[in-house]
C-alpha cells in the first residue's frame, strides 16, 4: 500500500470516527430532553396528587366524625326506632370503614407511585450522568489517539520529506555551481559563498 492510499484510509477513518461522535452526541442530547420531559411530567403529577391527598384526609376525618354523631343519635333513640337506627348504623359503619380504608389505600398508593416515579427519575439521571461521563472519556481517548497519529505522521512522513527537500536543494545548488558557464573572479567574495564557508 502506497503512502497516498494510507493517507486516504487514515482520513476516511477520522471522518467516520467524527461522524460517530456527532451521532452519539445527538443521541445523548435527545435522551437528556426525554429525561427533562419525564422530570417535568413527574413534578406535574406530584403537584396534582398532593392537593388530592390533602383534600381526602379532611373527608376521612369528616366521615369518622359523622359516624360518631350517627352512633350518638342512634343511642339516644329508644324502642322500635332504636332497632331501625342500629341497622342503619351498622351499615353506615361498614360503608364508612370501607370508604376510610379505600381512601387511605388510595392515598398510600398515590404516595407510593410518586416515590416510584421519583426513583425512576433519579435512576434515569444517574444513567444519563454515567453515559455522559463515558462519552467524555471516549472523546478524550479519541483526541489523544488523533494527536498521537498526527505526531506519528509528522515524524514518519513530514520530517523525511523536509530532509529530502533540503538534500535536493543542496544538490541543485551544487550542480548549478559546477555547470555554470561564467566563472566568478577569485578575488571577489560573494554572499552565497560566505554563508557556505
Amino acid at each position: 500500500m502506497n503512502q497516498q492510499t494510507f493517507d486516504m484510509v487514515v482520513a476516511i477513518a477520522a471522518v467516520v470516527i467524527a461522524l460517530s461522535f456527532l451521532i452519539q452526541a445527538a443521541m445523548f442530547v435527545r435522551i437528556a430532553g426525554y429525561v427533562k420531559n419525564l422530570t417535568r411530567m413527574v413534578s406535574a403529577f406530584q403537584a396534582k396528587v398532593e392537593p388530592v391527598v390533602t383534600r381526602v384526609e379532611p373527608v376521612i376525618a369528616q366521615v369518622e366524625t359523622t359516624v360518631i354523631k350517627v352512633k350518638d343519635a342512634v343511642d339516644s333513640i329508644s324502642g322500635q326506632a332504636k332497632d331501625t337506627f342500629e341497622k342503619i348504623t351498622v351499615e353506615t359503619r361498614a360503608v364508612a370503614a370501607a370508604i376510610s380504608t379505600t381512601s387511605r389505600e388510595i392515598a398510600a398508593l398515590a404516595f407510593k407511585e410518586a416515590e416510584h416515579l421519583s426513583k425512576t427519575v433519579e435512576h434515569s439521571t444517574e444513567v444519563l450522568d454515567r453515559q455522559v461521563n463515558e462519552l467524555d472519556r471516549l472523546l478524550t481517548r479519541t483526541q489523544g489517539r488523533i494527536e498521537y497519529t498526527t505526531s506519528e505522521v509528522q515524524a514518519t512522513i513530514l520530517t523525511p520529506v523536509r530532509e529530502l527537500s533540503a538534500l535536493v536543494a543542496g544538490i541543485r545548488r551544487a550542480l548549478e555551481l559546477i555547470f555554470r558557464q561564467e566563472r566568478k573572479e577569485i578575488d571577489r567574495a560573494y554572499q552565497d559563498e560566505e554563508l557556505f564557508i
